[in-house]
């Protein structure tokens, strides 16, 4: 996989293209397109569940568990034993009923994951995310500064300073991927046109990093099961 855009050391970011990826990730979107929508109803949440449920699809864990993949995580950001130490996440914006033009404003990934100092976030869509439709600004080399004042909230950890100057609108084909710093400021953009964004992220940190071990491996996730669900619908 070749970098096409960005530095991750100096910026905080890099968005890495590969042929076979790209070709997984169109598969992924017209498995979507076909199985997925035709489900979708009245009820927004019951849609939402439906989107969630990607994440879960084969072809994604392929995707984020690919020999491309981990090898551009060796060769661009010198982790070279990763491990996933969060849950494939899907992120649908859009201006209707499902996304309610829902978008997370100034926020660092970092305190949501609590693990390795080397940790990153790949990140791709399974549509091409241009500029005035949904997508995702950076603050290049944010990252630098470590953790920004902020708030751990439900929703992430959010900036106190929402004003921030050198900011940038990514723009990236679908199947590209980018990698995030966890310190790497950046926010959802909504629009009110009707494209819609949906994406796909993963959280891999180095297992090699002395500082984690010292901390115990520690991880912000954990496993919890409803065991109610079940009775859900009767």
């Amino acid at each position: 996989m070749d970098v096409i855009a960005g530095d991750f050391r100096e910026l905080g970011y890099a968005i890495v293209a590969n042929d076979a990826l790209q070709s997984l990730i169109k598969h992924v979107r017209a498995k979507f397109e076909r199985h997925f929508i035709p489900r979708f109803g009245d009820d927004a949440t019951r849609n939402r569940n439906i989107i969630k449920l990607l994440a879960e699809d084969i072809d994604v864990k392929r995707f984020f568990c690919s020999p491309e993949l981990t090898a551009a995580l060796d060769r661009h950001l010198g982790i070279a034993m990763p491990v996933q130490t969060g849950p494939i996440v899907t992120h649908y914006t859009a201006n209707d009923r499902i996304g309610n033009n829902y978008g997370l404003p100034y926020h660092q990934d970092w305190p949501s994951m609590g693990t390795s100092s080397r940790g990153v976030i790949a990140w791709t869509s399974i549509a091409d995310v241009r500029k005035g439709a949904p997508g995702l600004r950076i603050v290049p080399g944010s990252h630098l500064r470590g953790l920004w004042p902020g708030e751990q909230t439900d929703r992430g950890y959010v900036l106190d300073d929402q004003a921030i100057d050198g900011a940038y609108d990514l723009e990236i084909d679908a199947g590209h991927v980018l990698f995030m710093s966890p310190y790497l400021v950046h926010r959802t953009l909504t629009s009110d046109a009707t494209d819609w964004k949906l994406s796909l992220s993963c959280r891999f940190d180095d297992f090699s990093c002395d500082e984690w071990s010292r901390r115990g491996f520690v991880s912000a996730y954990r496993t919890a099961v409803d065991r109610q669900v079940y009775l859900s619908g009767f």
